[in-house]
């Protein structure tokens, strides 16, 4: 398991430690995501990548970002093994970075999509930060192509949050959902189902902002703006 540390600690970068500061508060990153990635797919399915997964808490939010993206590099047959691992992982993601990368590696979702459906639900009733935002990110990351079901919208825009993190994973997720669903999104926004305010300005901004919307949609979302 100490290879993986020193692997980590000697791939740090301390430029990219002041940048991170910026868009990362409270914690230290070090080691950028692809080099992270790269790290957790060379060992994600040795002896050593299994001592380190099940070793928690790890020493480092760089450490939980390899533990992240490990995840999603794991070979399996078996689902409930991952959902397991993720599941013994999620009370120690505290911070979004993590929280995000996790989330995009998890490829596997793809093939189960009803089981993590299933499971996103469950983690977003929890209380902790993270694990919300987690399974916000899955219906982002993983729920508004294929597998997009209208009640899906419904039922995240029923989500009231203090959390900063939360709502900003929210915010996201209506705004890309307008730019792959906006038929049904759009409806969400003129009868304003969104409880928090906040979210559902945000999501317009965001949407504003976005390459993928035209100018006349802009102009039309930003007059249903609360």
């Amino acid at each position: 398991m100490n290879i993986i540390e020193n692997e980590i600690t000697k791939n740090a970068d301390l430029k990219y430690q002041e940048f991170s500061k910026k868009i990362i508060k409270d914690v230290i990153v070090k080691v950028r995501a692809p080099k992270a990635k790269e790290i957790a797919k060379k060992y994600a399915n040795t002896l050593l990548g299994q001592e380190f997964i099940d070793c928690l808490p790890h020493k480092s939010t760089d450490e939980n970002n390899v533990h992240g993206f490990m995840l999603g590099y794991i070979k399996t047959n078996d689902v409930y093994e991952i959902i397991n691992k993720i599941e013994k992982f999620l009370p120690y993601i505290d911070n979004w970075g993590t929280c995000d990368f996790t989330v995009s590696n998890l490829k596997i979702i793809k093939k189960y999509p009803k089981i993590f459906k299933k499971m996103a639900n469950k983690w977003l009733k929890s209380k902790k930060c993270f694990i919300k935002r987690f399974a916000i990110d899955i219906y982002l990351s993983y729920f508004l192509d294929d597998n997009f079901e209208e009640d899906d919208l419904l039922k995240i825009s029923k989500i009231d949050s203090n959390d900063y993190y939360v709502n900003m994973a929210l915010a996201w997720y209506f705004s890309v959902a307008l730019v792959k669903q906006y038929q049904k999104t759009v409806n969400v926004f003129i009868e304003n189902k969104i409880i928090n305010v906040w979210v559902h300005n945000k999501a317009i901004q965001k949407s504003c902002e976005s390459y993928r919307i035209n100018q006349d949609i802009k102009l039309y979302l930003k007059s249903l703006r609360r």
